[in-house]
């Protein structure tokens, strides 16, 4: 696969610069020039293939390797990724069994992989993170075909926290290369800026944001609204956004522009209490104890259905393990930190 920048469309880049650097020399961004749609045959035998098989197939795909399901499966573990129920049509894929308990020690075993080699950058590259979580997404989509949770021509909702926007990239380059993916679901707190955007047709690029308890969402405008600016209303628009979060100040979209962004994605907000109830909702109606970013995706998810109605199963990607949360969860929950973590333990 070669790769475009979001700044320029004459020049390509090989996959290994995409691994070294976050931006292409000209600024922009790095995005696939061309993806690869999956039909149908294709999607069921997703199920037939391990997870760390689907992994590996996506990778290789990005980065032009030839890993095989026992280089991943050595990299990440045997069951780096566990699926839980918390509802009739909500699962939580958590993506952080490993010794760190967090999705970044999967990256990082993907990338020693890649490089066949434990030096690897001390930040994984911005496209290795949403390749990542494209191939996670592949390997989960695959369980949940096996498992009859999902078939191959019924689509499921995705719901990631907002933060970077890599996780909701990573769910839009999955939906085109034919994932069955609904909805994206890109989940904010109070730095609501992308809701402006998709709704009010403006984003203050320069604008404070407010410190909450889901710290990686405090992010009024990401940069990597660029790729999605980019592949949806082109390369002035895209270099529109960049000059303007460069400078600071408000980006525009007409209403035609709105429109188009909503059909991508839908972005719902989250405040302070209502994170509380959904950490509360999840463990008294399941005793799942979910952490921050979960409960923030639980509680936008429930307020994407009660406005549109839908009913799609949806899958809420989860990050890191609720430890890193204890203190918040705990309070939520009135009860200690150490009841808290036995009640987490005895779930692992």
């Amino acid at each position: 696969m070669l790769y475009l920048t979001t700044r320029t469309p004459n020049d390509t880049y090989t996959p290994a610069r995409t691994l070294t650097d976050d931006r292409a020399p000209d600024g922009g961004l790095f995005v696939p020039m061309r993806l690869p749609h999956l039909d149908q045959f294709q999607l069921q035998q997703l199920s037939r293939r391990s997870f760390s098989k689907n992994v590996a197939d996506i990778i290789n795909l990005c980065f032009g390797t030839d890993l095989d399901s026992w280089a991943v499966e050595f990299a990440i573990g045997r069951y780096p990724v566990k699926t839980c129920v918390v509802g009739t049509r909500e699962l939580v894929a958590e993506t952080w069994h490993n010794p760190v308990w967090k999705f970044d020690r999967l990256v990082r075993g993907i990338e020693k992989a890649i490089h066949q080699s434990d030096s690897v950058r001390d930040i994984p590259s911005d496209w290795l993170m949403i390749a990542s979580r494209m191939a996670v997404l592949f390997g989960i989509f695959g369980e949940l075909i096996d498992q009859g949770r999902a078939s191959a021509d019924e689509p499921v909702d995705v719901a990631y926290p907002s933060g970077n926007f890599s996780g909701t990239m990573a769910a839009w380059y999955a939906k085109q290369m034919g994932l069955p993916i609904g909805t994206v679901l890109c989940c904010c707190n109070d730095n609501n800026g992308i809701w402006n955007l998709l709704h009010k047709g403006q984003i203050r690029t320069d604008a404070h944001a407010i410190d909450t308890v889901t710290s990686q969402c405090d992010v009024m405008a990401p940069e990597g609204l660029e790729r999605l600016i980019f592949s949806n209303l082109g390369l002035s628009e895209a270099n529109a956004f960049a000059e303007t979060v460069r400078k600071g100040g408000i980006y525009y979209l007409e209403p035609e522009q709105e429109k188009i962004l909503r059909d991508c994605i839908y972005v719902p907000v989250t405040g302070n209490k209502r994170l509380e109830s959904a950490v509360k909702s999840l463990y008294n109606s399941c005793g799942y104890p979910a952490d921050v970013y979960t409960a923030l995706c639980y509680s936008g998810m429930l307020d994407y259905r009660s406005v549109t109605g839908e009913s799609r199963p949806v899958v809420i990607v989860s990050e890191e393990s609720p430890d890193y949360s204890l203190a918040y969860l705990a309070k939520c929950l009135k009860m200690t930190p150490v009841e808290l973590k036995l009640r987490i333990n005895e779930l692992r």
